[in-house]
């Protein structure tokens, strides 16, 4: 099966949207207790950038324990139309600051080893399943990731469960996306495995797990 014309396919759909919404739920374990975890209910509407929220948050981490729900409605304005699906636009970086030629061309190779690491497969139901797994990545975008993760840990200090995201080590992950006939992204789900080690070098296990469920939409 072509990947780039399933990815083509499904970025088309999602660029002829108007609206899309649905439900985004998400949960951070360390040593298998729970202590973080989210529940999104949304709305987005393509075209004007408005968005609507429901949100549902738990925070159990560091003696803190904080149960938190909001409604908000707000407006990110931006140019493009539909292609940039809502999203506020991007910062772009010029070659000096991304490592010249050098650096555009590792980012290049990243993005063909996640091209090359994509399985896609066929249900019986003509649902396409794309997925994406550490164990298929080659060894530099592995070192990568890594690398990324740790430059936002050293340079954009976190506080509380995210640092503990960004200073993992002995990284795992798989994303799945489900895919219908007509190429439209109806459920993703993440999985997000590491160890950490502690401030008196103990180790601990930390795990992460999300589902973002699309709802069925209108498109043009």
């Amino acid at each position: 099966m072509n990947k780039i014309k399933v990815l083509y396919d499904v970025v088309k759909a999602i660029r002829n949207k108007e609206v899309i919404n649905g439900i985004l739920t998400a949960d951070i374990q360390k040593d298998q207790t729970t202590i973080f975890a989210i529940k999104n209910e949304f709305e987005k509407n393509l075209l004007t950038g408005q968005t609507k929220a429901k949100i549902n948050t738990e925070l159990d981490y560091e003696g803190k324990s904080v149960k938190h729900e909001s409604a908000t409605e707000f407006t990110i304005p931006f140019g493009g139309g539909r292609f940039h699906g809502g999203m506020p636009p991007m910062h772009h970086h010029h070659g000096g600051r991304c490592g010249g030629l050098r650096g555009r061309f590792s980012k290049l190779a990243f993005a063909l080893g996640l091209l090359n690491a994509l399985e896609i497969k066929e249900q019986g139901n003509s649902t396409l399943v794309l997925s994406l797994e550490a164990a298929n990545l080659p060894d530099d975008a592995k070192e990568m990731v890594r690398e990324r993760m740790s430059h936002a840990d050293a340079h954009h200090p976190r506080h509380g469960f995210m640092k503990e995201i960004c200073s993992l080590e002995k990284l795992d992950f798989k994303v799945t996306v489900f895919i219908n006939p007509n190429y439209d992204i109806e459920k993703v789900l993440v999985t997000f495995s590491g160890s950490q080690q502690g401030e008196q070098k103990e180790q601990h296990e930390i795990k992460a797990n999300a589902e973002l469920a699309f709802h069925a939409a209108e498109s043009k």
